[in-house]
């Protein structure tokens, strides 16, 4: 039976000073069109016919040493590849044989750079030795297919022992158990709430006298990095007893650590000291009494935004003022401003002075200042970078472009309070010194784990929460200095499926449904959702033919074609915040010109006006941050920007004509006639047509 042994990328890294570069055999592409690549070393390819392939060797005539047995190799493909065989040979003109070959498995659809790696002798049950020294790489995808490939290798194995075998996971699917369980047990036999004051914790509840028991009741008090659902966790309050209807105030400060994070459940004792768990811990959900300062609920004056912006003085201004940007994210990378070491901007938090890096403050400061003086209302994404750091999550795999944070130790439950409330507190005063963040994305694409919010392999409870408790913690920590400030959790386009990958990626559907479980069990908070709805293959623009976006909740994919299902989900009583609904933004989405040919462009535009005439309904869409402003040579092959890549003569890019200028028109009686002039490019006569009608859409 053949088998494919999956690699960390740590395996590879530490592996990448053993190895032997491989490079493709000229001429030797069958069923494949090699497309015009935006970077030298990246190989780019569209599928033409039923078996795509082609031929690698060792570049320069290198020979493989015996050590060397994992074959790897880096991707990009959105519509990811249904399944990948490796051939081998001892020689590129003869010996092809399919009894020497390795099953590569199915790739995950990559929308950033992603890793593949087979261990070959395992693969082939000891049958391949490094005298074999020519591979043919053989791909199952559909004709169209566009994939990019770089650094073709053979990696020293040596020390591989035991990769591939699930370590830990039997343990984190008991944890997930627990979670689950933990989250839907029958909880009515008492309630609980917490509340913050400026200097006080008030905890407040009842617990029905009919189901009093033998024995007494208490309050547990469980810290950030502590689970609630874990038996033993927490410290049981011996001091308070409490019984029936009762109020309990306790002191907000201990040695100057802030319990506003901290949760607190009501435990029953019996007389031979076990504890049961009557309500769950919950998260204070008032702290309103805590804010520090007032903030103004700033909003666009229309949908217009603009994603991942940069410093550009050359041309910030005008562009912005051109194309009518009313929002914009911000990427924040957390360890590019926590300073390693003493020095630099310091900085109070949970008892202990921190110090921050004033170079890159200074660079966010220059940007978000400059945001702020131009009435752009600034949403943060917040990231963790894969360096050595506190931040990071102890089971990270560096495959991840960036990690989950990690909430598991009191130390880094700490290092990532103070980095948030380092950034709400300067992003949030009164006098505008340094502009002001309103909304706080947390991370990136977290339903595509594996790659934006890396946290290794977890199934999906064990995942969400420990990101949920980061969300929460953002909140608490923001909502000190902006009483109006508001979270949100980041999604890609797909809704409800069953991921190639499990415990890699999860249906954004159930995540959402999670966290509104959260919410219930554990208190209310102000969240909202920061959607990517990119067509369905982000190689392909026109999104209005999208053939898996439909109007139901079970839809696989949720794009501009169908997104009038997000809002009627969101919309659902469970989701209610207080009675209203969430808030949406579009936090990231835009449309590939695969060339920049007088066609893509315009079916660039036709799918902004397609866009802008979907969202038009909607008031609680805040904004739709276009993605990107400038095409980005290292984002695979997408071609998303608002301008051209950049060159020598144009090192901003050039404008993408008629996009640029009909998005700056948005909203306006100018565009209002400029978009009618694609109604043809979408078929229709009348605007109308998009639209779906929240009774047509399937539940």
């Amino acid at each position: 039976m053949k088998i494919r042994v999956l690699l960390s990328l740590f395996l590879l890294s530490t592996c990448a000073l053993r190895s032997t570069p491989l490079g493709i055999v000229t001429g030797s592409f069958v069923d494949l069109e090699v497309m015009e690549s935006v970077s030298p070393e990246v190989t780019s390819l569209r599928v033409t016919g039923e078996a795509p392939r082609f031929i690698l060797r060792p570049l320069g005539g290198a020979a493989l040493s015996p050590n060397q047995q994992i074959l790897s190799f880096d991707y990009f493909c959105p519509d990811g590849v249904r399944s990948v065989y490796v051939l081998y040979s001892r020689n590129v003109d003869s010996g092809w044989d399919a009894s020497k070959s390795v099953y590569g498995g199915s790739l995950g659809r990559a929308e950033a750079w992603q890793p593949f790696a087979s261990d070959l002798k395992a693969g082939s049950s000891g049958k391949w030795s490094h005298e074999f020294q020519a591979f043919i790489i053989q791909m199952e995808m559909p004709l169209g297919t566009e994939i990019q490939l770089r650094n073709f290798a053979v990696l020293d194995g040596s020390g591989s022992k035991g990769l591939g075998a699930e370590i830990g996971m039997e343990r984190k699917f008991q944890e997930a158990e627990a979670i689950d369980a933990y989250l839907n047990a029958n909880y009515t036999n008492a309630e609980i709430n917490c509340a913050i004051s400026e200097n006080q914790v008030g905890v407040l509840g009842s617990i029905r006298e009919a189901q009093q028991l033998a024995g007494r009741y208490y309050l547990k008090e469980f810290e950030p990095h502590e689970n609630a659902w874990e038996a033993g966790a927490g410290t049981l309050l011996e001091d308070q007893v409490v019984e029936a209807d009762f109020r309990v105030l306790l002191d907000r400060y201990i040695d100057g650590r802030d319990r506003i994070a901290h949760r607190f459940a009501i435990v029953h004792v019996d007389g031979a000291g076990n504890e049961t768990r009557i309500t769950p811990a919950v998260w204070p959900t008032n702290v309103a009494r805590a804010a520090k300062r007032e903030m103004p609920r700033l909003r666009p004056n229309n949908q217009i935004g603009l994603g991942g912006v940069t410093y550009r003085k050359a041309i910030l201004e005008k562009d912005f003022a051109d194309l009518g940007i009313q929002s914009s994210t911000v990427n924040i990378v957390l360890q590019r401003v926590l300073a390693k070491h003493p020095g630099g901007i310091a900085y109070e938090h949970q008892g202990k002075t921190w110090h921050f890096n004033p170079a890159a403050v200074r660079e966010y400061d220059r940007l978000i200042k400059k945001l702020t003086e131009m009435n752009v209302v600034v949403s943060a994404i917040l990231l963790v970078a894969k360096v050595d750091s506190p931040l990071v999550h102890p089971e990270y795999d560096p495959a991840g472009t960036y990690s989950m944070v990690n909430l598991t130790s009191r130390e880094g439950a700490d290092a990532y309070r103070a980095v948030v409330s380092f950034l709400a507190e300067r992003y949030s005063r009164p006098d505008q010194q340094h502009g002001w963040i309103s909304h706080w994305i947390v991370f990136n694409e977290v339903d595509y784990g594996w790659v934006w919010t890396n946290m290794g392999e977890q199934p999906m409870a064990r995942y969400m929460d420990a990101y949920q408790k980061a969300m929460r913690l953002t909140w608490l920590e923001v909502r000190q200095f902006n009483p109006t400030g508001e979270v949100f959790i980041s999604l890609t386009h797909n809704w409800d499926y069953t991921p190639r990958t499990a415990n890699r990626s999860y249906p954004p559907r159930e995540l959402m449904d999670r966290l509104g479980l959260y919410s219930q069990v554990t208190g209310e908070y102000h969240w909202g959702v920061a959607y990517h709805p990119y067509p369905q293959s982000l190689l392909r623009p026109r999104t209005w033919e999208d053939r898996k976006a439909f109007p139901s909740f079970n839809t696989p994919y949720i794009t501009m074609k169908n997104i009038e299902v997000l809002v009627a989900y969101l919309e659902q009583p469970q989701f209610l915040y207080y009675s209203k609904p969430r808030t949406i933004l579009l936090s990231e989405q835009g449309y590939h010109t695969p060339d920049y040919s007088e066609k893509s462009l315009r079916d660039k535009a036709a799918a902004i006006a397609y866009t802008w005439k979907k969202m038009e309904p909607f008031k609680n869409i805040e904004a739709f941050h276009y993605h990107r402003w400038i095409d980005n040579p290292n984002e695979g092959s997408l071609r998303v920007g608002l301008r051209t890549l950049p060159t020598k003569e144009h090192p901003h890019g050039e404008r993408k004509q008629p996009a640029f200028k009909l998005y700056g028109m948005l909203g306006t009686a100018r565009g209002e006639l400029a978009m009618d002039q694609f109604l043809p490019d979408l078929g229709i006569s009348d605007w109308s047509e998009i639209r779906i009608q929240a009774e047509d859409i399937t539940r």
